[in-house]
């Protein structure tokens, strides 16, 4: 399981050089992985196996619909808070849904009534290609066993950009005693405004007993200088595993910190530095933003 198609690509790609075998292993998006397995068991999700999945768009509009007095804006806003209201695994019954969404006004109705408006339509969002499978294997017994018969290993990419939902689908698909494997960064966690949670990564030892953490500290990509200031940045973080990156790549020129005050200025500045190189015979291909 990964986070974008462009990954799970490479995954494939990777794992079958190493064994043609994987050619028969699932290796998907959790997006992806939610609608193949709503679409294998639509009956149970209640849905016809011939869906579709609502975009941010095509949710926007159904809300303009159930809300006329909306402008396009205030529903597309509506739409974005149901999404992450699905990413925490929130219901619109779910007792902490008001207070964590204080500054939607009417959300637990709105939320509702775009609930029973979507399932009207036959089809589902992105966030219900996360909460329903997770649904099914907790609640059917027999779609349960099937489904652990058949996984006994589970692989998560870029673990650290994983919302609750996601963690939730991850403990009932694993529910039958699956290996998992988690690889992801706590200090690369940046998309909590998208929904992902970096206690998923620091709490997984006590939802998965026993678990191994190995720390991946050897870096092929920058030079010891960098990671020095990145890790003395990085360690005032609270609520990190913590660990310490060695370079392959010794030495290396020392970071400059640059002071400035806004984009603008910014823009004017890496164009100062990308000149300066240029006219020492470096080329484009040796730099990066």
């Amino acid at each position: 399981m990964t986070f974008t198609n462009k990954a799970a690509a490479e995954m494939r790609e990777r794992a079958c050089a190493i064994e043609p075998g994987c050619s028969r292993a699932t290796l998907r998006t959790f997006h992806s992985f939610g609608a193949w397995f709503l679409r294998r068991n639509a009956e149970a999700a209640g849905l016809g196996r011939d869906f579709t999945i609502y975009d941010d768009d095509d949710s926007t509009t159904l809300l303009k619909a159930a809300f006329p007095a909306m402008n396009r804006q205030e529903a597309s806003r509506l739409a974005s808070a149901i999404a992450r209201a699905k990413d925490y695994g929130l219901e619109p019954d779910s007792p902490g849904l008001e207070a964590a969404f204080k500054g939607q006004r009417d959300f637990r109705r709105c939320y509702a009534e775009y609930q029973r408006r979507l399932r009207a339509t036959g089809n589902v969002d992105f966030g219900d290609l996360i909460t329903m499978p997770a649904r099914i294997l907790t609640h059917d017994p027999a779609i349960r066993e099937r489904f652990h018969q058949r996984v006994r290993v589970i692989l998560v990419d870029e673990y650290q950009d994983s919302n609750v939902s996601q963690f939730e689908l991850l403990k009932a698909m694993a529910g039958g005693g699956a290996y998992v494997c988690v690889v992801g960064d706590d200090d690369q966690s940046i998309y909590r405004f998208r929904g992902a949670e970096v206690r998923n990564i620091l709490s997984f030892p006590d939802t998965f007993p026993g678990t191994e953490t190995i720390r991946l500290e050897r870096n092929y990509r920058s030079y010891q200088s960098i990671l020095d200031v990145a890790g003395a940045v990085v360690s005032k973080n609270e609520g990190r595993l913590g660990k310490t990156l060695k370079a392959v790549r010794k030495g290396g020129a020392k970071p400059t910190l640059a002071v400035l005050a806004d984009q603008n200025e910014e823009t004017s500045y890496c164009i100062r530095v990308i000149d300066r190189h240029l006219k020492r015979g470096a080329s484009f291909s040796d730099l990066a933003i």
